[in-house]
C-alpha cells in the first residue's frame, strides 16, 4: 500500500490549510451590522409601565454575509466580499470591522436608496429583551447588480458562497448569473438559502437550509415529524437541486448528496456535538463558510461536514454573532482540551458512532491520513494503558479505539465486570490527547468494526501473536483482513505488572 503523506501536525485535520496558498472564497449576499446594547434594568419608567434599560456597553459585530466572510478569513481562508451597504454611519462601522480582520472591502458598494441593515439587540445580563431592525427590503437596481457581477467576473476564486438573507442583494436574475459563472469556472457554489422558491438555487453545488427553512420551502409544518433526510430528498426532487445539507439544531445535521447516474446516494448524518448553548446567532454562517472552504479544498464532503459540525458547536457557546477562529477549531479537532475559565470541553466530540466515524476518516482510497486502530475493554484505566496508547498513536496520524460495551465485557470477563461503566470508560479514553476518536462495539470481537473502518494499522499488545492462525486464543482478530487490503499489523510490549486484572486483585486483597 502506498504510504500516506503525513501533513503538518498543527493543521492535520483542516484540509484547506494543506495547499501552497490560502484558498480564496468569493462571498456575495446581504451584510448586516449587529449591534448589542448591554445594560441593566433596575426600575420601571415613571412615564409608562415599561422597564428602564440603562446601557453600560455597546458592541458591534458583522452579521449575515459579513459574518460568513469573517468565518472564512479567521479560519485560514482568503475572502472577497461583494455586497452593498447604505451610505451611512452603520455602513462605515461595518467596513471598519471587516478591515480589522484584513478582509478586502473594495467590492462593498455604498448605495443611496436604503440604509445599512442593522439589528440592534437590547440585552441585560446577556439575555435579549428586544430587537430593533433597520432595513428597507427591495431588489438592488440593475446598475448595482452589474457591478457585483462584473466584480466577481474580474477576480479569481476557488469557491463561491451565496449568503441569502432575503434582503434584496440577490434578485433571482442576478443569482442565476452568479451561479452560472461559478459553474462555467468549474468551482463549487454553496448557498445559505432563504425564501420558498429554492429553484433559484438550481446550479448550486450545495445548499445548507436549517430545518425551518427546508419546511418553509416545501410548505410543511415545522412541527411535522419529517427527518432531515426526508426533507433533503424532497428538496432535491421538488427543485432539482444537487447536494442538500439540512442543519437540525440540537439534532445535528444531515447531508443528502447529489444522485450519481440517477442512483440515490446514501445520506450522511452527524449528531450535534454536545455543548452548552449560549447563543445560536451566526451558527448557520459558520456552517456554510466551513463547508465552502472544504469544497474549495476538494476535501470529501463528509470531512467538511464533520469540521463544520464541530465549529458550529463552538460558536453557539459564544455570546452574540461571533466567528470561529483557527486556533480554537484546531484545538477542538485535535482533541486537546483547553480551560477557558469556566469549564473543560472537547472530550464528548471524540466519542462517535460507527457510521459517523467512517464519515470523519473518509473512504480508505481517499484518505490522506494513516489511521491506526486498537481495541479493548479498558476497565480501570491505568498508566500501562496510557503508555500503550501513546505508542500506538505514534504509528500513524489518527488513533481510533474500539471499546467493548458493558454487555460485551460481561460476556468476555464475567458478570462482575466491568467495574467502570461504558459511558465512563469512553469519556476517560476520549480525555487522552493521544486518542483521536473512541467508538463502542457490542460484538464479542472487533472484527466487524475493523472490516467497516479498514484501518491502515491494526495494533494489539505483545501478549497476542501476529502470526498465530485465525481462531486461536493468541490470534489478533482482524489481522488477516488488514493484511489482505495492504495494511499493517503491529504489536506493542506492555508495561509489566500493570493490567486491570492485577489492579482489581490488589484492591480486593486490601
Amino acid at each position: 500500500m502506498t504510504e500516506a503523506r503525513i501533513p503538518p501536525k498543527a493543521h492535520a485535520h483542516i484540509p484547506w490549510l494543506q495547499g501552497p496558498r490560502p484558498l480564496r472564497i468569493a462571498v456575495i449576499g446581504d451584510v448586516i451590522l449587529d449591534e448589542y446594547l448591554e445594560g441593566q434594568v433596575n426600575r420601571i419608567s415613571p412615564e409608562a409601565p415599561v422597564p428602564v434599560h440603562l446601557v453600560t456597553k455597546t458592541v458591534h459585530g458583522a452579521g449575515g454575509a459579513a459574518n460568513a466572510a469573517r468565518n472564512i478569513k479567521l479560519a485560514g481562508g482568503d475572502v472577497m466580499l461583494l455586497s452593498i451597504t447604505g451610505n451611512d454611519e452603520a455602513g462605515r462601522q461595518l467596513k471598519v470591522l471587516l478591515q480589522k480582520d484584513m478582509i478586502d472591502t473594495s467590492y462593498l458598494q455604498a448605495v443611496q436608496d436604503r440604509p445599512t441593515i442593522r439589528k440592534t439587540r437590547v440585552t441585560s445580563s446577556s439575555h435579549q429583551m428586544m430587537r430593533i431592525d433597520w432595513e428597507r427590503i427591495h431588489p438592488i437596481d440593475v446598475q448595482v447588480q452589474e457591478r457585483i457581477l462584473n466584480g466577481l467576473n474580474s477576480i479569481e476564486f476557488d469557491a463561491l458562497l451565496i449568503s441569502d438573507y432575503g434582503k434584496g442583494v440577490l434578485p433571482t436574475s442576478l443569482l442565476s448569473r452568479l451561479l452560472l459563472l461559478a459553474k462555467d469556472r468549474g468551482v463549487p457554489a454553496v448557498v445559505d438559502p432563504k425564501g420558498r422558491d429554492f429553484s433559484k438555487y438550481l446550479h448550486a453545488t450545495l445548499i445548507t437550509p436549517n430545518r425551518k427553512e427546508a419546511c418553509d420551502a416545501l410548505g410543511i409544518d415545522p412541527t411535522d415529524e419529517c427527518s432531515g433526510e426526508e426533507l433533503g430528498r424532497r428538496l432535491q426532487k421538488t427543485f432539482g437541486l444537487q447536494s442538500v445539507l439540512v442543519t437540525m439544531g440540537a439534532k445535528g445535521m444531515v447531508l443528502v448528496p447529489t444522485a450519481v447516474a440517477d442512483q440515490t446516494v446514501q445520506a450522511l448524518e452527524l449528531p450535534a456535538v454536545a455543548r452548552e448553548v449560549y447563543d445560536v446567532s451566526g451558527a448557520g454562517d459558520t456552517v456554510v463558510a466551513l463547508m465552502t472552504l472544504g469544497l474549495a479544498a476538494k476535501a470529501p464532503m463528509a470531512e467538511s461536514m464533520h469540521i463544520a459540525n464541530t465549529a458550529a458547536a463552538l460558536v453557539v457557546e459564544k455570546w452574540g454573532t461571533q466567528p470561529i477562529r483557527l486556533a480554537e477549531l484546531e484545538e477542538a479537532l485535535l482533541g486537546q482540551p483547553k480551560h477557558d475559565g469556566r469549564k473543560l470541553f472537547s472530550t464528548h466530540a471524540k466519542i462517535i458512532s460507527r457510521e459517523s466515524l467512517r464519515l470523519v476518516i473518509g473512504e480508505p482510497a481517499a484518505r490522506s491520513k494513516r489511521v491506526v486502530f486498537s481495541n479493548g475493554c479498558f476497565d480501570l484505566l491505568h498508566a500501562g494503558h496510557v503508555s500503550y496508547l501513546e505508542q500506538a498513536r505514534s504509528l500513524g496520524d489518527l488513533l481510533i479505539l474500539g471499546v467493548n460495551t458493558d454487555a460485551s465485557v460481561r460476556r468476555l470477563k464475567g458478570a462482575q465486570r466491568p467495574y467502570v461503566t461504558e459511558d465512563d470508560r469512553l469519556r476517560l479514553l476520549a480525555a487522552l490527547s493521544c486518542v483521536d476518536h473512541v467508538v463502542a462495539f457490542a460484538e464479542d470481537t472487533p472484527e466487524e468494526l475493523i472490516a467497516f473502518l479498514q484501518p491502515d494499522v491494526l495494533v494489539k499488545g505483545a501478549d497476542y501473536d501476529q502470526n498465530a492462525p485465525a481462531g486461536s486464543p493468541q490470534a489478533i482478530v482482524g489481522a488477516d483482513l488488514v493484511r489482505q487490503y495492504g495494511g499493517r499489523v503491529e504489536t506493542i510490549i506492555l508495561t509489566p505488572g500493570l493490567s486491570s486484572s492485577v489492579l482489581i486483585a490488589r484492591i480486593k486483597s486490601q
